[in-house]
């Protein structure tokens, strides 16, 4: 390696302020350092003779490295480009300081290759911060422009690596470093990530060639346009008309090729100069700035060390741990990056090393410590973090583990950790959860690799804990504060250690045996030292599939013929490909002979449409108790699905053997104690990939059907962990079926699936997926099976419910009163068209649709004819079904609600009665309809005035909600508003204010400011403000929700009657005058509520005070004929304000009972 001066020595006197510039030519790799630049027909080398060097002021270098060492190389790219860039920068860097020339500007003129060396190069350069290697940064701060000849940025196709030179082995084919060049290459990926963030600092032009390349498979191009030239802002493009070789030769000096290339290396002569002068200048006062930085962390670091110190010394305690599984016994090495990794989350000023061979680089902001570790799939990130969180699991209050996959996943994950921690089965939930959290945890964001996906999303935004996120992005490293990890292969001693444990040669581990060593060694090398790529060879080699010996040779062979494969898309995959392919196809073979082979072939099917991590072993036991004793048709389904004869042991027997054969051949981790099983991303992702279109077709099917027959359509108490646990296998297994199907659901078979995922999301509180599902399954049963399908029926029906849960009011009751006319229409028998009178039918499917609508009709505050369709629905109900069927249970309960809304208690409490004695009976005392019904009971008890026995039912669904719940589940926050309004009735106002002011952020996060729930908190708490005197607070609040308020629905009558009584205590009499008038003006007109209602009556009373009070008595006889109630004597009798709303003039809260909402 070294460098030819092709111009004159020092062409100003080697003056350090002279305004030159240095070009430095970079050759690629199939050409010497001068030959590259050399016209063979008139063997003119144009940089020296036709290049006007002279005249321009400039030096003019060609730097020239054993490129045949380094293309026969079997390292990986990365791994071996770092070498050759680190001795680019040395050999630059000395010749530029003897010169006396350190700061003079640089022009990088690259041909193929040699641009992807000088991008490593600059990289490496511009991390050198330290003082003491401040000279390896002078390359990077000096270089103004570079012109790009031939680069493969985006890589080459394998035609053109085998035309580059003599390299491929007919045997073995390409080699680590060739498959490296390939398109779509992690490692030429990686180097152009690193790249990225400098462009800015230079002047760049991309050259293409223009001609193509004779070669033995006849004309291509070596590196295409796309590759060559990407389209990217603030840089220049051209093609070339020469080839690939010949782009960089000319022979005269009307070349058109040379005179665009003179140009633009005249232009940045004239730029550079100044730019490079001020960049010098700039960065010395960064570097100035930081090492003042370093030198003020230092103390601090001391002080943190000791504090550390002193908290070690009290033991800490780890209640909660969600990692998916256990690490492998076999995990070896990265123990330096264990220690680096546990420092900087410990102290996050701790000194850096920034040369280019940092474990870690990060910047240094100090509001949360994130760390990412970032790197090839496959390179062992999750393995490291696993047994990173083992190890220190300790010294957290909780570990936590997201799987960040998809958006799904991960917002499904952050909802487990809030049903965990008792606060709802919500994502919200669980952010808000760690945000709050004073205790320390630890956060895995593990696979967050979707370069689209907004990983900042899934950071907790305060809170006491450090996050550690893995992903195959670079760009993910913009959101490390404490720094960073880049994993590639692992370090070749603690590879070659890893091959042969898992390969079960501990003495070879040991060294003692030295031919078995280099075996492993030429193994570990050609895999690029990945860890998952020397599990899976370690895993062949202890099944004696092949020998140690004979590993290499056949594996190399595999791979040939693999790499050709279009879903492969760089060298590092095609490692592991290959590696976990021949385990595979010897399970495959003997899949004829060995039930648990064939069994583990068809699992591994089915797991690969699954989410690759906790994958429920009891989901075959689920299936089969869902198709015994049925008639379903198992005939496309495995062996293993069919045979319904088989008892629980055998079947659960037959199951952990097909996970044996996989777990031993290191194709899926099976975690015995937990009872599932993962698979690796790239594993998995294979598993699809490699079935041909029907194969793919059938096992999708396949997948979905099993995981359809394990939710019942009962949705019963006992499965619903089960069910949520499902979750991320049900959204892998849809997004998989909306790819394949583009109109999915295609089939009546699919759409029932569909029709119970919907189910599951609807009972997890996911209710805008399970609308979307809905909708799509309603659109396919109308054009297959017509609107008068049952099927067709009951997906309407199920919508209905999703929409009455979103508090989507108006679609609900459109779907619901279309059922109730269907029903109408459609009846079971002609006996049912006998009845009178005719339009009022009661045969099941009628009464069941007037049931749904009576709850619906009461939400939108139409009480009364909520009234008339439930007490249809009820007769009808028990005259067909019985006082015990829950639908006729159902249809009580909502009658009762509506009653109670209606002020007729009586009646309401004796269904409620009714209701809550048979649900508990029948479903348990914690199933959501037996605490909806002891809720509303509550209620009931509250408004006869029994308040003790009020307060403890209320209370214990209030508990009840939060155990089985969550904090945060809608209603959960609904029984807290319930209990507020007792403990304001009981004098305990205070009380209620606090509780409703704390839940009111949760209420906004989860259910937003606009929700039904929000507008029934922010009521509850003016109440409470009103009887604590709060007065400006109360009128504050109910302001914005009367504004906000619809005037056709009770509820704003309601607000309206409390806004009224706060301002005639705080003495607005004008603006309340003005209130009573347009609250009368509502009910007079819409009848919302009846005149003797308490709250006409008392909006009538405060108008009467106000008029005599002014002795307005043509108004009172006004009054009075609008409202004739008020002509009764009401002498010695409360305000119904006073009753319904406020406090009495002293302040203690009114011994009767009311209703507000």
């Amino acid at each position: 390696m070294s460098i030819t001066v092709l111009s004159n020595e020092n062409p100003l006197g080697a003056s350090p302020s002279a305004s030159s510039v240095d070009i430095v030519a970079v050759h690629g790799l199939n050409e010497a350092k001068l030959d590259t630049w050399t016209d063979p027909r008139t063997n003119i080398l144009w940089l020296r003779d036709l290049f006007p060097y002279e005249q321009l002021n400039v030096r003019v270098l060609a730097y020239g490295y054993e490129a045949e060492n380094l293309s026969s190389s079997r390292d990986s790219t990365a791994d071996r480009t770092l070498p050759y860039a680190t001795t680019l920068i040395a050999a630059l860097s000395s010749e530029r300081e003897l010169s006396n020339a350190s700061e003079r500007p640089i022009i990088f003129i690259c041909h193929g290759f040699g641009g992807i060396l000088v991008k490593r190069a600059l990289a490496f350069s511009s991390t050198s911060r330290s003082k003491h290697v401040e000279h390896r940064r002078s390359i990077y701060v000096s270089t103004y422009g570079i012109i790009f000849m031939g680069t493969p940025h985006n890589g080459m196709s394998k035609e053109a690596i085998q035309a580059q030179g003599p390299w491929k082995n007919k045997i073995t084919g390409l080699n680590q470093f060739q498959l490296g060049l390939r398109k779509h290459s992690e490692v030429l990926r990686d180097i152009a990530d690193q790249f990225a963030p400098l462009m800015k600092n230079f002047s760049i032009y991309y050259f293409w060639e223009q001609t193509e390349t004779s070669t033995a498979m006849g004309k291509i191009y070596i590196v295409d346009e796309h590759s060559a030239a990407p389209a990217q802002d603030n840089v220049d493009r051209s093609g070339i008309m020469a080839t690939h070789s010949g782009m960089v030769k000319f022979s005269s000096s009307a070349d058109a090729g040379y005179r665009v290339i003179l140009a633009t290396i005249r232009r940045f002569i004239k730029a550079g100069p100044e730019a490079i002068r001020s960049r010098w200048r700039n960065d010395e006062k960064l570097l100035a700035k930081e090492r003042r930085a370093e030198a003020e962390a230092l103390t601090v670091t001391q002080f943190l060390r000791r504090s550390s110190t002193i908290e070690a010394k009290s033991p800490k305690l780890n209640e909660f741990y969600t990692a998916p599984r256990c690490s492998t016994n076999y995990f070896t090495g990265r123990r330096a990056y264990a220690k680096v990794l546990k420092e900087r989350l410990a102290n996050p000023f701790a000194s850096l090393n920034r040369s280019g061979s940092d474990l870690f680089d990060g910047s240094r902001r100090s509001n949360q410590k994130i760390f990412v570790v970032h790197g090839l799939g496959g390179s062992g990130k999750t393995e490291f973090c696993l047994k990173y969180v083992e190890e220190n699991r300790p010294e957290y209050w909780g570990v936590f583990w997201i799987d960040a996959s998809s958006e799904e996943n991960a917002e499904s994950g952050f909802a487990s950790l809030g049903l965990e921690a008792g606060k709802g089965p919500t994502f919200a939930a669980g952010m808000h959860w760690l945000s709050t959290c004073s205790k320390s945890w630890l956060l895995v964001i593990d696979n967050a690799d979707d370069p689209d996906m907004e990983v900042t999303k899934y950071i907790p935004r305060s809170g006491n804990g450090h996050v550690l996120i893995t992903t195959r992005n670079p760009g993910v490293i913009d959101y490390a504060t404490v720094g960073n990890f880049q994993f590639r292969g692992m370090d070749p001693e603690e590879a070659i250690a890893l091959l042969l444990r898992y390969a079960h040669l501990p003495k070879e581990a040991d060294g003692l045996n030295i031919q078995s060593r280099k075996l492993a060694e030429d193994i570990a090398l050609e895999l690029g030292y990945l860890a998952l790529a020397l599990r899976h060879a370690g895993a062949t080699i202890r099944r004696n599939i092949y020998t140690l010996d004979k590993y290499l040779h056949y594996y190399l062979g595999w791979r040939r013929t693999m790499i050709g494969s279009p879903q492969i898309k760089n060298a590092d995959e095609g490692n592991i490909i290959t590696t976990w392919e021949i385990p595979f196809r010897k399970i495959v073979a003997r899949a004829s002979q060995f039930l648990e082979y064939k069994d583990a072939v068809d699992i591994l099917h089915i797991f690969a449409f699954m989410h690759f991590e906790s994958i429920p072993e009891s989901i075959f036991q689920t299936f089969w108790n869902s198709t015994n004793g049925t008639e379903t048709d198992l005939a496309d389904y495995p062996d293993i699905l069919q045979n319904r004869s088989m008892l629980n042991e055998e079947a659960h027997a037959r199951v952990r053997g097909a996970f044996r054969v996989l777990g031993d051949y290191s194709i899926i981790d099976h975690d015995v104690d937990r009872s599932v099983c993962s698979l690796h991303p790239v594993v998995h992702a294979w598993t699809r990939s490699r079935l041909d279109p029907a194969e793919y077709k059938r096992w999708l099917g396949c997948t979905a059907a099993v995981l359809a027959h394990c939710i019942s359509p009962h949705l019963e108490a006992s499965g619903r962990k089960f069910r949520r646990e499902s979750l991320p296998h049900i959204d892998s297994c849809l997004r998989a079926l909306n790819v394949l199907f583009p109109s999915f659901p295609e089939t009546t078979k699919q759409a029932t699936e569909m029709d119970k995922f919907a189910s599951v999301y609807a009972e997890n509180g996911l209710w805008m997926q399970a609308r979307g599902l809905q909708l799509k399954v309603i659109d396919l049963r109308m054009k297959k099976l017509g609107w008068r399908h049952e099927d067709t029926f009951q997906a309407k029906r199920n919508l209905g419910h999703i929409y009455w849960n979103l508090f989507q009011v108006e679609p609900c009751i459109e779907i619901q009163v279309n059922i109730m006319r269907s029903r109408l229409f459609k009846r079971p028998s002609l006996a049912d068209w006998m009845s009178w009178p005719l339009w009022k039918p009661d045969h099941i499917e009628y009464c069941i649709a007037l049931s749904d609508i009576t709850q619906s009709l009461w939400l939108a505050g139409k009480n009364n004819l909520s009234k008339r369709a439930g007490e249809h629905a009820v007769k009808g109900l028990l005259k067909h079904r019985g006082p015990d069927d829950p639908a006729t249970l159902t249809a009580m309960f909502n009658l009762g609600r509506t009653l109670h809304h209606l002020r007729d208690y009586e009646r309401s409490h004796r269904y409620l009665v009714l209701v809550l004695q048979k649900r508990k009976r029948f479903f348990g005392p914690d199933h959501p309809d037996t605490l909806m019904a002891r809720n509303e009971l509550g209620t009931s008890f509250r408004a006869l005035g029994r308040m003790d026995i009020a307060e403890r039912l209320i209370a214990n669904v209030l508990e009840a909600r939060k155990r089985t719940l969550g904090e945060e589940h809608a209603y959960t926050l609904w029984s807290v508003n319930e209990y507020s309004k007792i403990l304001c009735d009981r004098g305990r106002s205070a009380t209620a204010v606090s509780m409703l002011e704390e839940i009111i952020p949760t209420v906004i996060r989860t259910l937003g400011e606009d929700h039904v729930g929000m507008s029934m908190t922010r009521g509850n708490l003016a109440r409470a403000y009103s009887l604590n005197k709060r007065w400006d607070d109360a009128e504050g609040t109910l302001r914005r929700l009367t504004s906000t308020a619809d005037p056709a629905h009770p509820h704003w009558i309601g607000l309206m009657c409390g806004y009224i009584h706060v301002r005639t205590k705080i003495g607005r009499i004008k603006e309340t005058e003005d209130d009573c008038n347009k609250v009368l003006d509502v009910i007079l007109k819409q009848k919302i509520i009846p005149l003797d209602d308490p709250r006409s009556l008392g909006t009538a009373e405060t108008l009467l005070e106000i008029y005599r009070e002014h002795g307005r008595n043509d108004d009172i006889l006004t009054l009075k004929s609008r409202v004739p109630e008020l002509m009764m004597d009401r002498g010695t009798r409360s305000s119904q304000f006073s009753l319904l709303y406020g406090a009495d003039d002293d302040g203690r809260a009114p011994s009767q009972p009311r209703d507000v909402f």
